[in-house]
C-alpha cells in the first residue's frame, strides 16, 4: 500500500541555520536572531503547503522554545565534560602589619592544579545522563514539530475545503438563477403559475443564504491558518490547491498490525521517552557513587617576599575523600531517582497506549472518507445528468418546478459531499502519517 508520499519525522531534526542562531545568542532575544534566517510570506504570491509549514516551524513560539531547550541541554552537557579537565587557580596576596614598633609588608603569590583521578564513575554517569537528556530534547523538538507541520497541514485543508465550498455554492446559485429566469419565462406565456415562481425565488434565497454561510466559512478557517502562521488574517493570500489524486491509492487493512508496531517504535515521544529512562538510568547509577570515596591530585607553586626576604615553595599530594551519609541524604536521591525512572517506564508506556489508538483511529476514518468519496463520485454524474434533464422537460411543460429544485438541491448536495468527502480523506490521511510518525506530502 501506498499512503501517499511521506517523509521521517527526522525531517525536523536539523535547522542548521537557526541552530546556528541560536548558539550565537548574547543579550538579543531569539525571536531577533531567527527572524531573518525564516521564509516570508507575501500576500501577492500564492501560498504553497510546504511554505506554511516551514514558515510556521520557523517562527511558532512553542518551535523556537525547543531549539532554546537544546541550547540549554548542550550547554549543560558541556559543563559536565568540564569536570575531565584539571582545574587552575592562581591567589595573589598583599598584607601590611603594624605594632608599636614596627610594621611587616609581604607579598605572595601562589597557582594551584588539582585533578580528580577516580571516583567510581559518578563524573562518567552525570556526563551520560547529561547526553541523554540532550537526546531527549532533540527528540521532544522533533514531536513538536511534527505537531505543528500536522496542524498546519490541517488548517490548510480546511482552507481550501471551505473555497470548494464556496465554489459549489456558486454553481447551485446560478442553477437556482436558471430555474427562476426558467419559471418566469412561462409564467410570461401562460404555462407556468405565480407559485412555480415563488418556489423558485424561495429556491434561489436559499442558495444565496448558504453561499453567506460557505463565505464565512472560509473566513473563520483563514483566520485559524493565520494564526498557526503568526501573522494577521489579512496578511493571508491565495493558497495554491492540492492534488487529490493522492486519494486514488487504497489502504490494506492487512498492513495495519505493522503500522501499530511501527508507530510505537518511530515516533518522537516514544524516543523522547527513552531517553528519559535512559537519563534516569545514570541518575541512579550517579547516586550511589556519591557515597564512595574520590581520589584527587594536586600540585602547587607559590612565592612569597616579606621585608626584603623571599621564598618559594612546591608540594605535590594525593587526596582522599570518603563522604559519610550520616543523614541519608544519598539514600533518599537513590530512592529519588528509581521512581523517576519508574514514572518514565510508565510514561513510556502511555506514550505507546495513545500511539496505538491514534494509529487504529485515523486508519478506520481514512477508509471511511474513501468510501464516502467513492460513493459520491458515483452519485455525482447521475445527479448532474438528472437536474439538467429535469430542468428541459420543464420548459417544454414535461415537469414541475419542483422536480426541477429537488434534483437541482440533489445535485448541489452530492457537489458538496463529493467535495467534504475529498478533503476529509486528505485530513485523515494527514493524521494516519502523523500518527505514523511521518509528514504527509501532497503534490
Amino acid at each position: 500500500m501506498s499512503l501517499c508520499s511521506v517523509a521521517s519525522s527526522r525531517l525536523f531534526s536539523l535547522n542548521p541555520l537557526l541552530f546556528a542562531g541560536l548558539l550565537g545568542l548574547t543579550q538579543m532575544s531569539f525571536a531577533a536572531t531567527a527572524s531573518p534566517l525564516c521564509p516570508t510570506i507575501s500576500r501577492q504570491q500564492p501560498l504553497t503547503l510546504s511554505q506554511a509549514i516551514s514558515y510556521a516551524l520557523c517562527q511558532n513560539p512553542d518551535s523556537q522554545q525547543q531549539w532554546l531547550q537544546i541550547a540549554n541541554q548542550q550547554a549543560a552537557l558541556d559543563l559536565s565534560k568540564a569536570s575531565n579537565y584539571p582545574t587552575l587557580s592562581l591567589q595573589g596576596s598583599v598584607n601590611s602589619s603594624y605594632s608599636q614598633s614596627q610594621s611587616q609588608d609581604s607579598l605572595g603569590v601562589q597557582a594551584r592544579l588539582s585533578y580528580l583521578l577516580f571516583d567510581f564513575g559518578q563524573r562518567q554517569a552525570q556526563q551520560a545522563q547529561a547526553n541523554f537528556l540532550l537526546q531527549q530534547a532533540q527528540w521532544h523538538k522533533d514531536s513538536t514539530l511534527a505537531e505543528l507541520s500536522y496542524q498546519v497541514t490541517a488548517a490548510y485543508l480546511s482552507v481550501l475545503k471551505a473555497q470548494g465550498q464556496i465554489q459549489a455554492s456558486q454553481k447551485s446559485l446560478s442553477a437556482s438563477q436558471k430555474s427562476l429566469a426558467s419559471s418566469e419565462a412561462r409564467f410570461k406565456v401562460g404555462t407556468g403559475t405565480p407559485l412555480e415562481v415563488l418556489q423558485a425565488k424561495s429556491a434561489l434565497a436559499q442558495a444565496r443564504l448558504n453561499l453567506v454561510k460557505a463565505r464565512s466559512e472560509y473566513a473563520n478557517q483563514q483566520s485559524q491558518l493565520a494564526l498557526l502562521l503568526g501573522i494577521m488574517p489579512t496578511e493571508l493570500g491565495e493558497l495554491v490547491a492540492v492534488n487529490l489524486s493522492v486519494l486514488n491509492s487504497d489502504i490494506n487493512e492487512n498492513e495495519l498490525q505493522q503500522w501499530l508496531i511501527q508507530a510505537a517504535q518511530q515516533r518522537p515521544e516514544v524516543k523522547a521517552a527513552q531517553a528519559n529512562i535512559q537519563a534516569a538510568e545514570q541518575a541512579i547509577i550517579a547516586a550511589k557513587t556519591a557515597n564512595k570515596p574520590s581520589v584527587s591530585l594536586s600540585a602547587a607553586t607559590g612565592w612569597q617576599q616579606s621585608d626584603g626576604n623571599e621564598s618559594s615553595s612546591r608540594s605535590v599530594g594525593l587526596s582522599v575523600d570518603i563522604p559519610f551519609d550520616i543523614g541519608g541524604g544519598t539514600r533518599a536521591r537513590i530512592r529519588q531517582s528509581e521512581i523517576q525512572k519508574a514514572q518514565q517506564q510508565l510514561s513510556l508506556e502511555n506514550n505507546k497506549q495513545q500511539i496505538y489508538q491514534q494509529v487504529w483511529q485515523a486508519f478506520y476514518q481514512l477508509q471511511a472518507a474513501l468510501e464516502t468519496v467513492s460513493a459520491s463520485q458515483e452519485g455525482l454524474a447521475s445527479s448532474d445528468s438528472a437536474a439538467q434533464m429535469a430542468l428541459a422537460r420543464y420548459e417544454v411543460g414535461l415537469s414541475t418546478i419542483l422536480d426541477v429544485l429537488n434534483a437541482q438541491s440533489q445535485a448541489a448536495s452530492t457537489q458538496q459531499q463529493l467535495l467534504a468527502a475529498q478533503f476529509d480523506a486528505l485530513a485523515a490521511r494527514n493524521r494516519l502519517s502523523y500518527a505514523l510518525g511521518q509528514q504527509l506530502a501532497l503534490p
